[in-house]
């Protein structure tokens, strides 16, 4: 009996440099990511920030995750430029591409977007964006969009998120907002392109909620989608089929 391919997801990580050169750098990742996308039935691989081997592991990969940054750290321009240019051959690819804190925000800078970096809005603490050090409680609720494909996940039109953020993305690019919170803070879209995009302003890897889990379960199923699309096309292009 043979069992069903895992997709291959690739994660984004943080690049750091610690201090002491080139040979002090590093790549970090926090594991709850490749806990929720193994639960949820994906084989996840870390993905430097290289930009020549880029094509080469996207023929790899049946899915994508901008990952969010440390908090309170800026990201590097290296990491930012690579992942400007993943997030577009992702969307040119149709390949599933799911954004996290820092890549939602980076996703709809490139869908049209604007970014407000340390936007003064959280100050006002309204709502708590950034509760603590760690997002591994539920911090605030949000409202889900009716017509938003996120919504449609659950019959809850309000539901709590965990929060850890100080930038946030304005309403404007070529994406729909999925979810709001009560200050007015986007806290996720739905790219207006063909295929699976989403990006969430919360951090669903912690899996704090049932749509945290669902989220996960969808983007996934996503992933074996195109996965079982593509070996299709390279079928016929091998047997010439029209099957």
């Amino acid at each position: 009996m043979t069992h069903p391919k895992r997709p291959i997801v690739l994660l984004t990580s943080d690049f750091n440099e610690k201090g002491g050169g080139e040979n002090n750098q590093e790549y970090r990742l926090q594991a709850n990511y490749v806990k929720a996308l193994c639960q949820a039935g994906a084989m996840p691989l870390v993905l430097p920030c290289v930009p020549d081997g880029l094509d080469d592991a996207l023929r790899l990969a049946d899915g994508v995750v901008i990952t969010g940054s440390a908090p309170g750290v800026d990201v590097l321009a290296q990491r930012v430029d690579f992942e400007r240019r993943l997030v577009a051959q992702c969307l040119d690819a149709r390949l599933p591409l799911l954004g996290i804190c820092h890549g939602m925000q980076l996703i709809g800078e490139h869908l049209g977007g604007r970014i407000v970096r340390d936007d003064p809005a959280l100050l006002a603490k309204v709502t708590p964006h950034i509760p603590s050090a760690v997002a591994d409680v539920l911090a605030h609720d949000v409202t889900l969009i009716e017509g938003s494909t996120l919504a449609s996940w659950t019959e809850k039109i309000r539901v709590p998120v965990n929060s850890l953020h100080r930038h946030t993305l304005k309403p404007g690019g070529q994406y729909r907002v999925a979810a709001i919170a009560d200050d007015g803070v986007v806290e996720a879209i739905e790219g207006i392109v063909d295929g699976f995009c989403l990006g969430v302003q919360w951090h669903p890897e912690y899996l704090l909620t049932d749509l945290d889990r669902q989220l996960w379960f969808r983007f996934v199923a996503s992933c074996s989608e195109h996965g079982s699309r593509r070996v299709r096309v390279a079928s016929l292009a091998v047997t010439g089929s029209d099957a």
